[in-house]
C-alpha cells in the first residue's frame, strides 16, 4: 500500500523507505527500430545484455512528441492538459504573439525608480516555470528518498524544491537565450542578419608597429543591461553589457593568446579553449559582478581570420540565476567536475544551420559535450547508493538525429536521399548518428557495472525519430483554404507583424503542431463564435486528412484537444493538435506566424531529421534490467513505477506501473 504525500518545500524530510535503489538513464531521442537494428548487428552489447537478461519494448510517446511536452509528462506522471506545457511554442491570445511555453506571459513588467540613468526596480516580476502538477523527485523526497536528478529537460526556471535537480533543456545562455554564438571573422557573411550568432567582421592591426598585424578586438556580450532598461522594455542589440575580447596572434605559429575580460587563454589553429570565466558588471564599481563562461575555437588564425566564441554559459560555481535545486547543487557537481556546460541544449546546432561551422566543427563540439555527459554521469554513479533514486538525461542522439540525418538515413536504409544531402560530407559522416549509439552504449556500460547489485535499472526515450523531407507552412496552408486573410491582398506576411486582417481570419498556427481558432472572447480580435466553433474544428480536421503532396499524406491525425488531453488547463491548449506523417513537419517560419508563398518545399537545411509529427511514428524506448508487464506503456507509466517503486500512491497521475511491486 502507497501513502499519500503532501510536498512542502524547507520541511526536512522523513525516514527513507527501506527498498532496492532505482536509476532511470533518459536517452533523448533514442529510436526503437534504429536500437534494434544496431542490437542485431552486435554493435550495441550493453543494451543486448539489457534486453535479453530483462525487457525491452516501445515506449508511447506524447501528443505531441516534442521533448518539453514529452518530458514534462514524465516529470509530472499527467498529459499537458494538467502539467500546461503543449509544445515548445505557445501563443498569447491577447496580441497573437509566439511566447516560449517555459514560462507564463508576464502581464506586469513591474515598476522601477530612474536615478542617474539607472532604472532601480521597486517591484519586478520573478520567472517561473509555465510546468503544473507536482515532480516525481518531490513525491520522493516527501518520504525521505535521496533523490539526484542531472540535466532534466523542462525545470527551468528550477520550480522550488528541497531535492537536488539540476536544470537541462530549457535553460538560458547569459544573454537570456538558447544559444547566441559569437563569430569573430575577417570576412564578410551573406545575410548575418537570418543567423542566430553575434557576427562581428574584424580585422588584424599591427598596434606594437612592428610591421605584423597580430592584434584583433571584439566584444562578448553578456546579459541584457537591465539596469538600463525600462520595466518591460526589450533589449536591442546595444542593450547587452560586454566584455572586451582580445586575440593577440603569435607571429610564428598558428597559435594565439585570447583575452576576454581579463582573463587569458591559449588557443591553437582548428583547437579549443577550456572554459575561460568572465565577469559582467551589471552595477558600478563591481557591486553586482554576473559571473559566465565561454569557451573559443580558432577556425583561422591566418591567412584569413575566423573565431568562435560560446554562448556565454552560466557558471555553474558562482550561477547568476538558480539553475539547481538547492541553488549550490550545481556548484556541488562543479567541485568534483569542474565547469560544464549549463546552458539547456550544449550542442551548436546553431552554427551548424548557419553554415558557420562544417560537420567536421560540430563532430568536434559535440566530443566535449560528450566527455561533459560521461564526467557528469560519473559524478552522478559515484553519488549514488542503495536505496536512493538518481535520473540521468543524455542529450546528443537527438540532436546528433536532427543534424546528422541529410547523411545517410539510419532507419529507412533504402530511403532516397534527403533534400539536405552534402556528399562530400557524407563520405566522412554517413556512419555518425549509429557512432553516436554506440557511445551511449559504452555511458550503459559504465552504468551496469557500477551499480549497487539489486538496483533497479531503467532506460528510457522521450520519442523516436524518422527523416524531414518536407516543410509545411500551416499558415501558408491555411491562407489557401481561406481561413487567414493577409491584408492589402498580402500572399505573404506575418503574425507578429500585424499583416493579419484578423477580422475575416477564423484559424491560424503558431507552435509546431498548434493550429488555434479566432474564437470570440478568447482571442483579442475573435470572431469564430463558441456556437460555429466545432463545425470549424471539424472542417478543418478533415481537410487537413485529405492534404497530400502528391501520393503521400501530408498529415497523419488531428486531436482535439479535449479528446486527448486531462486537467485543469485544457482551456490554454490548442484547438487542434497537427500530427504530421512521416516526412513532414512544421517549417519554422510557419512556426512562428510567417505566412510564405509556398505551402510546401524540400528541406534543404541541416536540420534533417525530426520527431515533431504524429506520436505514434516516433515511439521512445523502454529498457529495464527487471522483466516488465504488458504492451503499450507510455512514459507516465514509467513516473507511476518509479513512485511504486517507493511505495509512493499519486492517485492524481496517469500512469500505472510496469513492474511487480
Amino acid at each position: 500500500m502507497g501513502v499519500s504525500v503532501a510536498v512542502s518545500p524547507g520541511c526536512p524530510a522523513p525516514k527513507a523507505p527501506e527498498v532496492p535503489g532505482f536509476f532511470v538513464l533518459g536517452v533523448d531521442g533514442m529510436d526503437p527500430d534504429i536500437l534494434a537494428r544496431l542490437m542485431a548487428e552486435g554493435r550495441m552489447p550493453h543494451f543486448q545484455e539489457l534486453a535479453t537478461n530483462g525487457s525491452f519494448h516501445r515506449l508511447g510517446t506524447s501528443t505531441p512528441p516534442q521533448s518539453p511536452v514529452a518530458w514534462s509528462n514524465f516529470v509530472t506522471g499527467l498529459d499537458p492538459g494538467g502539467h500546461g506545457i503543449f509544445d515548445f511554442v505557445h501563443r498569447d491570445p491577447k496580441t497573437y504573439m509566439p511566447i516560449s511555453s517555459a514560462t507564463p506571459p508576464v502581464d506586469d513588467p513591474g515598476t522601477a525608480v530612474e536615478v542617474g540613468g539607472f532604472y532601480l526596480p521597486v517591484d519586478a516580476p520573478v520567472p517561473e516555470n509555465n510546468r503544473s502538477g507536482t515532480a516525481f523527485w518531490d513525491r520522493l523526497h516527501a518520504v525521505g528518498v535521496d533523490v539526484e536528478v542531472y540535466r532534466i529537460p523542462g525545470n527551468y526556471p528550477p520550480t522550488p524544491s528541497d531535492a537536488k535537480v539540476l536544470a537541462g533543456m530549457g535553460t538560458v545562455d547569459m544573454r537570456g537565450g538558447y544559444g547566441v554564438y559569437t563569430w569573430y571573422t575577417d570576412q564578410p557573411v551573406p545575410n548575418k542578419e537570418k543567423l542566430k550568432g553575434d557576427i562581428q567582421l574584424v580585422s588584424a592591426s599591427d598596434e606594437d608597429l612592428d610591421g605584423t598585424p597580430e592584434t584583433v578586438r571584439g566584444v562578448l556580450r553578456g546579459p541584457p543591461d537591465f539596469f538600463h532598461l525600462a520595466p518591460g522594455q526589450l533589449p536591442r542589440d546595444a542593450d547587452y553589457l560586454t566584455a572586451s575580447v582580445t586575440v593577440t596572434l603569435d607571429p610564428e605559429h598558428d597559435v594565439a593568446l585570447v583575452d576576454v575580460g581579463g582573463n587569458r587563454t591559449v588557443v591553437a589553429e582548428g583547437g579549443w579553449s577550456d572554459w575561460v570565466p568572465v565577469t559582467y558588471d551589471a552595477l558600478p564599481a563591481g557591486m553586482m559582478p554576473l559571473e559566465g563562461m565561454v569557451r573559443f575555437y580558432a577556425k583561422e588564425l591566418r591567412p584569413g581570420f575566423a573565431l568562435y566564441a560560446s554562448p556565454v554559459n552560466i557558471d555553474p560555481n558562482a550561477p547568476a540565476q538558480p539553475i539547481s535545486t538547492p541553488d549550490e547543487f550545481s556548484a556541488d557537481i562543479g567541485a568534483l567536475l569542474g565547469r560544464y556546460y549549463t546552458q539547456g541544449m550544449p550542442e551548436e546546432t546553431n552554427a551548424l544551420k548557419d553554415r558557420i561551422f562544417d560537420d567536421n566543427d560540430y563532430q568536434a563540439q559535440v566530443g566535449l559535450v560528450e566527455s561533459d555527459t560521461a564526467n557528469m554521469l560519473d559524478v552522478a554513479l559515484l553519488r549514488f547508493k542503495p536505496g536512493s533514486m538518481s535520473f540521468m538525461y543524455l542529450s546528443n542522439i537527438d540532436l546528433q538525429c536532427h543534424m546528422l540525418w541529410r547523411h545517410g538515413d539510419p532507419k529507412h536504409p533504402n530511403a532516397p536521399v534527403h533534400p539536405a544531402y552534402e556528399a562530400d560530407a557524407a563520405v566522412d559522416h554517413a556512419d555518425d548518428i549509429e557512432g553516436y549509439y554506440e557511445h551511449v552504449d559504452a555511458l550503459l556500460g559504465t552504468v551496469q557495472a557500477r551499480l549497487p547489485a539489486g538496483t533497479t535499472l531503467v532506460v528510457m526515450s522521450d520519442h523516436g525519430f524518422q527523416p524531414y523531407r518536407r516543410e509545411v507552412n500551416l499558415n501558408a496552408w491555411l491562407r489557401d483554404q481561406g481561413y487567414l486573410v493577409l491584408k492589402d491582398g498580402k500572399t505573404e506576411g506575418h503574425i507578429a507583424t500585424g499583416d493579419v486582417d484578423w477580422s475575416k481570419t477564423r484559424a491560424y498556427g503558431l507552435g509546431f503542431n498548434g493550429l488555434y481558432l479566432n474564437l470570440v472572447g478568447r482571442e483579442s480580435q475573435g470572431i469564430v463564435s463558441a456556437a460555429d466553433a466545432e463545425a470549424l474544428r471539424a472542417e478543418l480536421s478533415a481537410k487537413l486528412l485529405a492534404f497530400a503532396d502528391g501520393p503521400d499524406r501530408v498529415v497523419l491525425r488531428v486531436d482535439r484537444a479535449e479528446q486527448v488531453y486531462h486537467g485543469a488547463r485544457v482551456g490554454e491548449a490548442p484547438d487542434l493538435v497537427v500530427g504530421y506523417d512521416r516526412g513532414f513537419g512544421c517549417s519554422d517560419e510557419s512556426t512562428l506566424g510567417e505566412v510564405e508563398a509556398a505551402v510546401l518545399k524540400d528541406n534543404t537545411s541541416r536540420w534533417s531529421g525530426n520527431h515533431l509529427m504524429a506520436p505514434e511514428v516516433v515511439p521512445g524506448v523502454l529498457l529495464s534490467n527487471q522483466k516488465i508487464k504488458g504492451e503499450g506503456h507510455e512514459l507516465a507509466d514509467v513516473t507511476a513505477t518509479i513512485l511504486s517503486h517507493f511505495g509512493v500512491a499519486a492517485p492524481d497521475i496517469t500512469g500505472q506501473s510496469f513492474l511487480s511491486p
